[in-house]
């Protein structure tokens, strides 16, 4: 197994941790620990990729990179208090 693969697999464990983060534990998806993991995933598997290319994950990967760091921009920009909270809904009447 070359070191290519074992950067791909160490890739795809912190795609999993991530997604455990969110899922059970709760933690919000634009964590620093959650985006910092979103980061880290896929320029494992960018690495991993170089050996065996395979465009159509390349191209996932590479659009997952990118997405992550325009949330992490947006939510860190001066000024900025994230996302927008909903509207609250209208009561029902009586």
């Amino acid at each position: 197994m070359a070191i290519t693969d074992l950067i791909g697999l160490l890739g795809v464990a912190v795609y999993m941790v991530a997604y455990f983060c969110v899922q059970v534990l709760r933690h919000p998806p634009s964590s620093h620990l959650v985006t910092s993991l979103n980061l880290i995933g896929p320029v494992c598997l960018l690495i991993s990729l170089s050996q065996d290319f395979n465009l159509a994950s390349a191209l996932s990967q590479a659009f997952w990179f990118l997405l992550t760091v325009v949330g992490w921009w947006r939510r860190d920009r001066p000024g900025s208090a994230g996302r927008p909270e909903a509207a609250p809904t209208a009561q029902p009447r009586p």
